[in-house]
């Protein structure tokens, strides 16, 4: 009989919120915007480190998801959060200032987008000069989680985009074997 390789137990490894932050150099009383928040666990972690005389937007088109985060502040007491029900993809729809925020997040949502390059003009109006970019997306890779691979935006698109819209490329971040990570700067 020949011997069965044993079934590892251990998860594989998934975003860390706060890893991910710590490398976009976040602190404490910054305004960041978390653009197409979904669940808000990029917007709860930035919510801790920008701390309670920062400001977090969470920023998506679908209601039910903003409720959803409305219930996490009032659970979490996180008075910083101000859910925003709007359309990235739509110019100004936020009614977030020009040139106000100093983080602007797009975490694993660009492969939903058909209008990728507007959601790169709204994130740069938004980003104060001097304020930075987070993009963290999928893979275009054949792997077990997420979504088809058709569907993903590949990374030099994403650096295409960013730099159509006026971004300049800092650096890659450590994010995990399903996902890249890029910083860029206003």
């Amino acid at each position: 009989m020949q011997k069965q390789k044993p079934i590892s137990l251990k998860a594989p490894s998934f975003l860390n919120p706060k890893d991910i932050l710590r490398q976009s150099d976040i602190a404490q009383n910054m305004i960041v915007a978390d653009l197409g928040c979904g669940s808000g666990y990029m917007t709860f972690a930035a919510s801790k480190l920008v701390g309670p005389s920062g400001i977090v937007y969470a920023v998506d088109v679908q209601k039910a998801v903003l409720s959803g985060i409305r219930s996490d502040i009032s659970f979490y007491g996180a008075r910083n959060v101000k859910p925003v029900w709007a359309d990235i993809e739509v110019p100004n729809a936020t009614g977030i200032s020009n040139d106000s925020v100093d983080l602007v997040m797009l975490v694993m949502n660009l492969y939903q987008s058909k209008k990728p390059d507007m959601i790169f003009a709204e994130s740069y109006r938004m980003t104060k000069p001097g304020g930075k970019l987070l993009v963290v997306d999928w893979r275009k890779e054949a792997i077990p989680v997420g979504p088809n691979v058709n569907e993903r935006i590949a990374y030099d698109v994403v650096l295409k985009h960013a730099k159509n819209a006026g971004f300049s490329f800092v650096k890659d971040i450590k994010t995990d074997e399903y996902h890249y990570g890029l910083i860029f700067k206003k």
